[in-house]
């Protein structure tokens, strides 16, 4: 307690001087939707602003927000991540509080929103996404910020027009445009960028894109790489497996690319083409979130071989105005392949072990489209309507018993929004419904559909100060059994009757900005119906994975409806902008619960994090054009009463908590032509080398140690 004590009062003048965005600059930077919002009504409205403005652009987001439609947080935007060393999102997110990631490196981290796992969070880039997974040991998530121009969080049960299955929160990222790109180009019609960095754990990066325009055309091309070694914890840390400074099975290399083609039929029409394909590889563990050590996961166990995970999404988009029904229109179709490959299996029981000699590959198929559009009535009444879906099936490498079948499930929604303004008063009602078809591995069906209201409403007191609260219901379906363990050793069926699980998210906030202060915050509570479990507590260890199981009654279970959930907390942010001094405070704190005695105890659903602070405070300079910024994370301990999220099953609490750490990172941003065409970047991260284990995850994963990052990019 005496340390975290110090530190409040260490960083408490800072609350009165605290910032929307430590990377602020006074001469050039252009106005950003603030952090840390309060989910409000009109989710939509900013969604569509916010991808589709390039970051010159975000005053447009800002105006929305006055109105009330203050629903994302966190934006990156182009210059945020050319003025940064950061190549992955847990980079790109330090500065927000209620947004957890874990150590490791690629689908090693975990992602938390809230404190709710990945298991209920999607990542959505150009409206495409899927709710599959293929190891519960790994993350469910890869996207490369160098192939977007903006990532926005969006938190809770979403509204109506939210999509499908947003229970707890998405990252929501859009690709590259040319239009965006040639801002800071020579030529206004044709331009290309270079980038490169290095960090001193012996790891580099570098990229390149050409990009260009005319009347009718516009075309993106990029590419990236990302190659890391193994990375050392911090002072006094050694791994438990050689007792090295490095972590074990850490290094990935990273390659991605976007190809990307617009066309502008006339002044109210226009499609695009793109394909976007990320891949990692790298000498992989199975348990990915945990590390090699001599005692329980030995090297035999953990089975380590040259592995693969790729995504490939191929999206067309068609977006229209004018169109008499509607002002405006936007659709797209979508095929995304999720694919993991594996050099040797053998060693990998979950993968059915010796039953799997040699190198294996997996993939989960989705296709998907989604069609949206607004229709005004008056200055003061916008409906807003739509219909999505998406098919999903998993493929695994075999299937071994007769009988089993590949999971597949598919997914529709149809949705209807109505935004008033009446005065001061902003008023969104909505409506959605939801309709899942489930087939199991053993070809059971079961199909189930649910009715989402949705009603927000905001009060804006004046230019600077807004209240706002919201009731959100979602629904989410369930889960596919995980790809890597459907090869059909352990049956996973579905029992008669289940239903998607439903989220309820209650929300009240406020927000005050007058251009040199900010203040906000926002408390929620969310309650979260027929919670999804199996029959065997999602047990995937009930059958030996060397010989087959047809006649063990133990190697067969069902999805069902075990429990609840729930889930409270707050956000509070305050912020300080003048001349070239821009700071911000946060801070973050949540307490998911689970209730039942078949809900999973496996961090992709939930983990006790503690109470999350984050600080900052940055300098520009007009000469040289020059940012110096501080950033501090501070987590609280977690209590051994504390370290779990199920209540009323067999999980007890564990023996030991979670105790706090704080890491400072001091970062440089250099624009030697005193504009956004070149930047050169330095940063120190975790400057006090602090050895520690974040809070979102279960094992003993390290955070990275000191490590100086240097980095630059040019558009020309």
């Amino acid at each position: 307690m005496k340390q975290h004590t110090s530190f409040r009062y260490a960083i408490l003048p800072l609350f009165l001087l605290s910032a929307m965005n430590a990377f602020a600059d006074e001469n050039t930077a252009t106005p950003e939707v603030s952090q840390n919002q309060s989910a409000t009504p009109n989710e939509t409205a900013v969604q569509e602003t916010a991808n589709n403005a390039p970051a010159t652009e975000l005053a447009e987001v800002v105006v929305q927000a006055k109105q009330g439609t203050k629903v994302r947080t966190n934006l990156v935007t182009l210059r945020s991540k050319d003025e940064s060393v950061e190549t992955d999102l847990r980079g790109l997110f330090k500065n927000e509080p209620s947004i957890q990631m874990g150590g490791g490196n690629g689908t090693s981290q975990y992602l938390y929103i809230r404190g709710m796992g990945h298991n209920s969070v999607d990542v959505k880039v150009d409206n495409a996404y899927s709710d599959g997974q293929f190891h519960y040991h790994q993350g469910r998530h890869m996207l490369d910020p160098a192939m977007v121009k903006i990532v926005s969080v969006q938190k809770g049960a979403g509204s109506a027009s939210s999509g499908i299955g947003q229970t707890n929160g998405a990252v929501i990222a859009k690709t590259l445009d040319a239009k965006d790109l040639l801002k800071n180009s020579s030529n206004p019609n044709i331009g290309g960028k270079v980038n490169l960095g290095y960090n001193s754990n012996d790891g580099y990066n570098y990229g390149a894109s050409a990009f260009g325009q005319t009347d009718m055309f516009d075309f993106v091309l990029a590419g990236s790489r990302v190659d890391e070694d193994n990375y050392e914890g911090g002072k006094g840390y050694a791994n438990g497996f050689d007792g090295g400074k490095y972590a074990p099975y850490s290094a990935l290399d990273k390659t991605s690319y976007l190809a990307k083609f617009g066309l502008n039929a006339n002044e109210d029409h226009r499609f695009v083409l793109s394909h976007r394909h990320e891949q990692t590889k790298g000498e992989r563990l199975v348990r990915e979130e945990f590390l090699l050590n001599t005692q329980r996961l030995s090297m035999a166990r953990q089975s380590p071989a040259l592995r693969k995970m790729t995504v490939d999404n191929t999206n067309l988009e068609w977006t229209g105005k004018n169109l008499g029904f509607a002002e405006s229109a936007e659709a797209n179709i979508y095929r995304m392949q999720q694919g993991r490959w594996s050099a040797d299996d053998s060693g990998n029981g979950y993968a059915g072990g010796a039953l799997n000699v040699g190198p294996t590959k997996y993939k989960l198929n989705t296709i998907g489209a989604n069609v949206n559009f607004d229709s005004r009535f008056n200055d003061n009444l916008l409906l807003k309507y739509g219909l999505n879906f998406r098919n999903q099936e998993a493929k695994p490498n075999r299937i071994f018993r007769e009988g089993v079948r590949n999971q597949e499930k598919q997914d529709t929604g149809v949705y209807g929004e109505l935004i008033s303004d009446i005065g001061p008063v902003t008023l969104t009602t909505g409506l959605r419904y939801d309709h899942f078809n489930f087939e199991a591995m053993d070809g059971k069906k079961v199909s189930d559909g649910a009715i989402n209201p949705s009603v927000g409403v905001i009060y804006q007191v004046n230019d600077n100060l807004s209240f706002s609260a919201s009731h959100n219901y979602a629904t989410r379906s369930p889960r596919f059994q995980d790809l890597i363990l459907s090869h059909g050793n352990n049956v996973v069926s579905i029992a008669d009757n289940t239903k998607a699980e439903q989220a309820r998210n209650t929300e009240i906030g406020f927000n005050f900005d007058n251009g040199t202060f900010g203040f906000e915050g926002s408390y929620f509570w969310q309650n979260i119906k027929n919670a999804l479990g199996t029959s065997n507590s999602r047990n995937n260890h009930v059958c030996d994975n060397t010989t087959l199981g047809n006649n063990n009654p133990n190697c067969f279970s069902e999805i069902i409806n075990a429990g609840r959930i729930k889930n409270r907390g707050y956000e509070l942010g305050a912020s300080f902008r003048w001349k070239g001094l821009t700071t911000r405070l946060g801070v973050a704190e949540n307490k998911p619960r689970f209730y039942g005695e078949q809900l999973s105890s496996n961090p992709e659903y939930a983990s006790a994090i503690g109470r999350a602070w984050t600080a900052s405070v940055a300098y520009r300079f007009e000469k040289p054009n020059l940012e110096v910024a501080l950033h501090h994370r501070q987590l609280e301990k977690v209590k051994a009463e504390d370290n779990f999220f199920l209540v009323n099953s067999k999980v007890q609490p564990a023996a030991e908590g979670k105790p706090s750490y704080g890491v400072t990172d001091v970062s440089l941003n250099w624009k030697p032509l005193n504009n956004d065409k070149m930047n050169v970047n330095f940063a120190i991260n975790n400057i006090g080398n602090r050895n520690y284990i974040p809070h979102a995850q279960r094992s003993d994963m390290p955070g990275a140690g000191r490590e100086y990052r240097v980095g630059f990019n040019y558009t020309f």
